[in-house]
């Protein structure tokens, strides 16, 4: 990849892959926990990271993903990996 996305773009693609797991159309914000205000189980937490990991062309460490608990920590975490 020539170059990285930005941080908006990032935040725009999880949007996008979390919209199937966001029913109830829960605003998504960066400060939103995924987990927590969202209701995104476990097992739909896995399918947006493989998301990510097949849209940016990255690996996201496991434990990484078990210390990201909000939309924008995610999106901090493609945006250092995609700068790598």
């Amino acid at each position: 990849m020539s170059t990285s996305p930005s941080r908006d773009e990032i935040f725009d693609k999880i949007c996008e892959l979390l919209k199937p797991y966001n029913p109830q159309n829960r605003e998504i914000l960066k400060e939103s926990g995924i987990m927590s205000d969202l209701e995104v189980d476990s097992v739909a937490v896995f399918d947006l990271v493989m998301g990510l990991e097949d849209h940016y062309d990255i690996s996201i460490p496991m434990e990484m993903v078990s210390d990201i608990k909000t939309v924008g920590e995610l999106v901090n975490a493609v945006k250092e990996l995609t700068s790598e």
